[in-house]
């Protein structure tokens, strides 16, 4: 038997809505949309550091990466982001790929590795960070998120009852040389779709009014509902609208893992999804009582109030297109060295400080000896998260998408001091203007937005007023 023991979704602050994209269209979906310096990395960080991994680092066996929008080639996500979680080195990790249905290939994978003998904890990421070509936004869905979750031999929020994947090799759209190839949907979607979903729904192993919830989802879900109903499914009773999309967009990859998590969290009983591209996965789950509730349609995971972009130029200026791309733009690239973030790692990324052993003075830097008291004996300590702000001053000369860049000074809690710039700060407000004293928490993100290497380092943002 397998679990899904525990789960966390990041999704980001901001969010265009479809009436700023296209005014004329009438819609009134949301899309949750990344900062300019937030990318798969950064989401999956915030997700997966969100789990209870402080007693787990030791027990997780293997680290399972879903997209369709790496940041990488040649370099698996999954090995980088279980390096930043601090878990083991040699552990499995793969990434998966090619179709928005990687997040439950990776599940599936999860599933029979923890039925194998060798593997007790998956951790599964999927992360997302789409944007459609310009002008094409309201014919498109996207979203960006992540979901992190471990999948156990130990019970937990549901147990994975069954898992299967039906292969198609006939795809109605996808891309062959960097062009969009598009069948004639008429024969696609039936010798595709509906004969493929037709194979899951004789094949696999469930009955259909034991089912509480299902979860179909696939660009052609409404040509399918007749299938369902032979079946044997009531669809008003248990079919599960999308009530997701209106507020975050489609998340491609992590999307069909969400709406599991949303239904896990709205009603107990047996839960079975189907998530088609180029192939169905079938996934059934049982759960004996609703789950706390963590996918927020009003605020972002984090905590903070969401931020509406008011303009399509704000939008532009956020996807780093216009000036970005125009003819006389050069970017600068700021020295960074491999050698050094490697060798100070347990530092500036797993933020391990030092502290006095004879009088407690907490630094960031290691010190030769305590400037406090001269003692040379320095042990190391685990640093927070959050803290309050020391000093803050504004500079220009950094590149800045939306200047200027904030420069904060922290006094982490528990002790030390360090330097940081503030993020989402996109619309400055009354709400995220940082004055000395305030508390701050510190967030995984991209250093610069030119980006030439991964530069990723800490920065902060300011806590939400109670």
């Amino acid at each position: 038997m397998s679990f899904i023991k525990e789960y966390k979704v990041a999704i980001p602050k901001f969010r265009i809505t479809d009436k700023v994209l296209h005014p004329r269209l009438g819609r009134k979906g949301q899309h949750a949309i990344c900062y300019t310096d937030e990318d798969i990395i950064t989401l999956a960080f915030q997700a997966a550091s969100q789990l209870n991994l402080a007693t787990r680092n030791s027990e997780i066996d293997a680290v399972l990466f879903a997209t369709t929008s790496p940041v990488f080639k040649n370099r698996y996500h999954a090995s980088f982001v279980a390096d930043l979680l601090g878990l083991n080195q040699g552990i499995l990790c793969l990434d998966f790929g090619t179709s928005a249905r990687a997040g439950t290939d990776a599940l599936i994978m999860a599933d029979k590795l923890v039925h194998s003998s060798g593997f007790k904890n998956v951790l599964l990421i999927a992360s997302e960070v789409y944007y459609p070509k310009i002008g094409n936004e309201t014919r498109a869905a996207f979203g960006h998120a992540a979901v992190a979750m471990v999948v156990s031999n130990e019970k937990g929020i549901a147990e994975i009852t069954n898992t299967k994947s039906f292969s198609s090799a006939l795809a109605e759209e996808f891309k062959y040389k960097g062009s969009s190839i598009q069948y004639d949907a008429r024969f696609a979607r039936t010798e595709g779709f509906k004969n493929n979903l037709g194979l899951a729904l004789n094949e696999s192993d469930f009955r259909a009014k034991e089912v509480a919830h299902v979860i179909l989802h696939s660009p052609y879900a409404k040509l399918a509902f007749g299938q369902l109903i032979k079946a044997g499914f009531d669809l008003e009773a248990q079919l599960r609208k999308d009530d997701v999309e209106p507020s975050i967009g489609n998340t491609g990859a992590c999307h069909a893992l969400v709406l599991m998590i949303n239904a896990i969290e709205n009603g107990k009983g047996n839960v079975l999804i189907f998530d088609y591209l180029n192939g169905t996965n079938v996934i059934s789950l049982s759960t004996k009582e609703k789950s706390t509730s963590n996918i927020q349609h009003s605020k972002s995971t984090i905590g903070h109030p969401i931020s509406e972009i008011e303009s399509y130029q704000d939008y532009l200026q956020l996807r780093k297109q216009g000036k970005f791309t125009s003819k006389g733009y050069t970017s600068v690239e700021i020295f960074s060295s491999e050698m050094i973030s490697e060798r100070e790692k347990n530092s500036l990324v797993h933020l391990h400080g030092y502290e006095c052993a004879k009088c407690g003075t907490v630094y960031f830097v290691k010190a030769v000896r305590c400037n406090s008291c001269h003692h040379e004996e320095l042990n190391q300590k685990q640093l927070q998260k959050t803290g309050v702000v020391y000093s803050v001053t504004s500079e220009y000369y950094f590149p800045n998408s939306f200047a200027p860049t904030n420069m904060v000074i922290i006094d982490l809690d528990g002790g030390g001091r360090m330097t940081v710039q503030q993020t989402d700060d996109m619309f400055p407000t009354e709400d995220n203007t940082l004055r000395i004293g305030d508390k701050v928490s510190l967030v995984y993100r991209k250093m610069m937005e030119n980006d030439n290497k991964p530069n990723y380092f800490w920065k902060c943002v300011k806590n939400e007023r109670r």
